[in-house]
């Protein structure tokens, strides 16, 4: 019954949007879904013009797990609106977030779903505007494919305040990168600095990559001057860089879920999936090092605006973790960010996510940082993250000695 509704209010949304002049209709060849926003194994089948309905695959062995909706229309887009009518496995909702569609990958534009998860979390519509434009690309929230990642990446390397760290290939073949942020002329020892170490496991949580992007952004301008001069900071944008072109959310190519993959007893090559085992094992060495991580961040997608939850460990040089609160809460004027709150207990999964694995094992103070599904722009999203590292600039204040 809940099928037949959805397929009968679509076929009334097509007919109410069939004014429309079309220079050139749309057809199954005109969508690629192989591109560096992709979405593997997704099958496209022509209902009528400019109706179509897309079924989606599976992340590798999970065959519950929806690869997300990512393609790119190749052309003859112009003068056509747009309606598909989607499907996909059960588990982690196809239709739980948002979608983005864009020109040129650069400026993205919100589209929602007609009946979201709650209602219909295997079948959902959604319907575009008639395009300007002949190329189109659509992805989950405001995405960011591997290939944007290295254009960053390319794009700050140049700075004397910026290393990238190469620490090996992924299973595709792609490079997994650390970024280093810190002034190397600075007059404080590098062991006399804050370090802070920031990462994306669910590769498909993409606000939560660009809330990486605005930290970074902030680091490197001149606010973040001061910051720069007295902490390190490492940031991992990506740590399943195969997944944006597959439209997997939150696996790398063996189907682990990327945030069930840290090992609490250490970093251990045959038990662990082959990227978080790269990862961990770095963060392991950066821990051994003079200036080991104070803290450690895992960014994450989730409902409503961000939301930041501590695994607190009080530091003696530090104020309480409520004056960290208040001042995120006195710079937070848009209301883009959640309180800071404590998180008292681990997840009834462990201590396999990378917040509560690195917590345990090193008896340091983690941040979960989730939310932002209801953010629905790359700069909102940035600026969270430009408001987060700012607080936590003014909460750590000084040295660490």
């Amino acid at each position: 019954m809940q099928r037949s509704i959805i397929f009968l209010i679509t076929i009334i949304l097509v007919q109410l949007l069939g004014g429309c002049s079309h220079e050139r209709e749309l057809n199954e060849a005109d969508f690629r879904f192989d591109g560096p926003l992709g979405s593997e194994g997704a099958e496209i089948e022509k209902i009528e013009t400019n109706l179509f309905r897309v079924r989606l695959s599976h992340a590798p062995n999970q065959p519950e797990w929806n690869n997300k909706l990512q393609f790119e229309i190749t052309q003859n887009a112009r003068g056509n609106d747009l309606v598909l009518i989607v499907e996909g496995p059960p588990r982690y909702a196809m239709n739980e977030y948002f979608y983005s569609w864009s020109y040129d990958m650069e400026n993205w534009n919100p589209v929602h779903w007609n009946a979201g998860f709650r209602i219909s979390p295997e079948l959902d519509t959604l319907v575009f505007p008639v395009f300007e434009e002949d190329r189109v690309y659509v992805g989950h929230q405001v995405p960011i494919s591997y290939e944007q990642i290295e254009e960053f990446i390319s794009s700050i390397e140049p700075s004397r305040y910026v290393n990238v760290d190469t620490l090996g290939k992924s299973l595709g073949g792609r490079n997994l990168y650390r970024i280093t942020i810190t002034d190397h002329d600075s007059n404080i020892p590098p062991v006399n600095r804050w370090a802070h170490y920031y990462s994306n496991s669910h590769p498909g949580e993409h606000n939560a990559q660009w809330r990486m992007i605005g930290k970074i952004e902030w680091l490197l301008s001149d606010e973040g001057s001061d910051f720069r001069s007295r902490s390190i900071n490492h940031f991992v944008m990506m740590m399943s860089p195969d997944a944006p072109a597959k439209g997997w959310y939150r696996v790398n190519a063996q189907g682990v879920d990327m945030n069930r993959s840290y090992s609490p007893d250490g970093a251990d090559k045959d038990d662990q999936a082959h990227e978080p085992y790269i990862f961990q094992r770095d963060l392991e060495n950066l821990m051994e090092s003079d200036s080991p991580p104070n803290t450690v961040w895992g960014h994450h997608t989730w409902g409503g605006i961000v939301e930041p939850l501590l695994y607190y460990v009080q530091d003696e040089r530090l104020g309480p973790w409520t004056e960290w609160r208040d001042i995120l809460l006195e710079m937070d004027t848009d209301n883009l960010i959640k309180p800071l709150a404590r998180r008292e207990s681990r997840p009834g999964y462990g201590a396999t996510s990378w917040e509560a694995g690195p917590h345990e094992q090193f008896g340091i103070t983690t941040i979960l940082c989730e939310g932002a599904g209801a953010i629905y722009t790359k700069e909102e999203n940035k600026e969270s993250g430009r408001l987060l590292i700012r607080s936590l600039a003014d909460y750590y204040k000084g040295t660490r000695q």
